[in-house]
């Protein structure tokens, strides 16, 4: 699937704060809504190459041994080229291919900040369950 990135990675807020007891956390969701591009005359503009759909990652991570926690949302606008259909209908590959770069976003700013805090830049790594998504899509087309 083709990409074009219609806007930067906004980060919307990352807020961290040192914890007063250990906890560990992991909270990171990413979600996709289909958005319209207006014209300068305020006209929509149906993207006739393809669909454009914001992808937002709202995330609370406080990893082990749990000294601190990031939270915020990160997002962008992207077009999918030659996609006409529903963000719900996209496949596990392509959901995890336009939401990574949100997510490297996070993963980066955690790195930094906590290089700069903590005298230790703490890497966070996430790997996806989109492994999960992608068995149940197979099982489901198994009994079809």
């Amino acid at each position: 699937m083709e990409i074009k990135k219609m806007t930067p990675i906004l980060v919307q807020h990352f807020h961290y704060d040192l914890n007063d007891t250990l906890k560990v956390k992991n909270d990171l969701n990413v979600s996709i809504r289909q958005v319209f591009q207006t014209n300068d005359q305020g006209e929509q503009y149906e993207g006739k190459s393809g669909h454009f759909f914001e992808v937002a990652v709202p995330f609370e991570v406080a990893p082990a041994p749990g000294q601190f926690t990031v939270s915020g949302l990160v997002s962008q606008v992207v077009q999918l080229i030659d996609y006409f259909g529903e963000g719900r209908d996209l496949k596990p590959n392509d959901y995890e291919l336009i939401s990574r770069p949100l997510v490297e976003e996070i993963e980066t700013l955690t790195y930094q900040l906590t290089q700069i805090t903590m005298e230790q830049p703490v890497n966070l790594n996430f790997k996806s369950n989109f492994d999960q998504l992608k068995f149940k899509e197979k099982q489901n087309s198994d009994k079809n």
